[in-house]
């Protein structure tokens, strides 16, 4: 009897050992994994999983965004460096390189620093203030990139979103904020031209309080027709499309037309829809 006893008292010891042992593992992991590149939050796991995306985007391969290149860059070395630095709101038209711009930035500066990008979806909003408290813990510099999020005025993720980036009470020099949006403001909602002149000042005000929390601004807008077919000619180099120019450019035009937009992302997509056709 006395013998059973031992046996499953070591047994549970054991499993206790096995276990605590896991748990050291997993936070050790994590730690490691939070020192420097790209990752997601998953709900679920409630923990950081790394990312690598099999295609790298790189600056050289996105045309006219020059001066936006310029602005993102000086401020996120402003930040790695330990200076101040703001929080960048990239909005404007879709398509147009905003998504694309971040991800640039991190490949033109991984090498040279040691950060962390994160990126955050917007269904993950309200896992935000759990994330920052993980967050907190970390010394190196973290980035958290919010991708296309936009909101209805009236909804409860936009309070929330406004008061994290407020952070009245909460100041992170080591957490900034990279969001893209199509809205100027992130905010979806028209205003009804039949509200009160005072109700429409009380809207707006709330509208632009989101936007205000953002030091940086960069506007995203249409390319031109001759950008468009500049593009179109880089990314068909690129790829070593094997088609005339004169060929390219008349089905380019008739794609922008059908597709209703002459956006980077619509003259990638044209490109690879032609690569199929050589």
């Amino acid at each position: 009897m006395k013998k059973n006893i031992q046996a499953e008292i070591l047994k549970s010891l054991n499993n206790t050992n096995i276990f605590l042992e896991n748990i050291f593992k997993s936070n050790s992991f994590s730690k490691k994994r939070l020192k420097d590149g790209l990752f997601e939050w998953s709900n679920e796991d409630e923990q950081f999983f790394r990312i690598n995306p099999e295609k790298k985007i790189y600056f050289k391969n996105l045309l006219f965004l020059d001066n936006h290149y310029d602005i993102l860059i000086k401020n996120t070395k402003q930040f790695l460096n330990g200076n101040s630095a703001n929080s960048v709101l990239l909005w404007g038209s879709r398509g147009t390189g905003k998504s694309s711009l971040v991800m640039s930035l991190y490949y033109s500066l991984k090498e040279k620093f040691s950060f962390s990008m994160i990126e955050i979806k917007f269904f993950q909003i309200n896992s935000l203030p759990k994330i920052l408290r993980i967050l907190e813990k970390e010394k190196q510099k973290i980035i958290i990139f919010c991708d296309d999020f936009s909101f209805q005025l009236k909804d409860e993720k936009f309070i929330l979103f406004k008061n994290i980036l407020e952070g009245s009470l909460r100041k992170n020099p080591n957490i900034i904020f990279y969001v893209t949006s199509n809205f100027r403001h992130l905010v979806r909602d028209k205003l009804n031209n039949n509200n009160l002149k005072s109700e429409i000042k009380d809207v707006n005000e709330n509208i632009v309080s989101l936007s205000d929390r953002f030091g940086i601004w960069i506007g995203f807008h249409n390319f031109s027709l001759d950008q468009y077919i500049k593009i179109i000619f880089h990314y068909s180099d690129f790829y070593k499309l094997k088609i005339s120019k004169g060929t390219i450019k008349k089905k380019a035009i008739e794609w922008s037309i059908v597709r209703g937009s002459n956006s980077g992302r619509e003259a990638l997509n044209f490109v690879r829809y032609m690569m199929l056709e050589e």
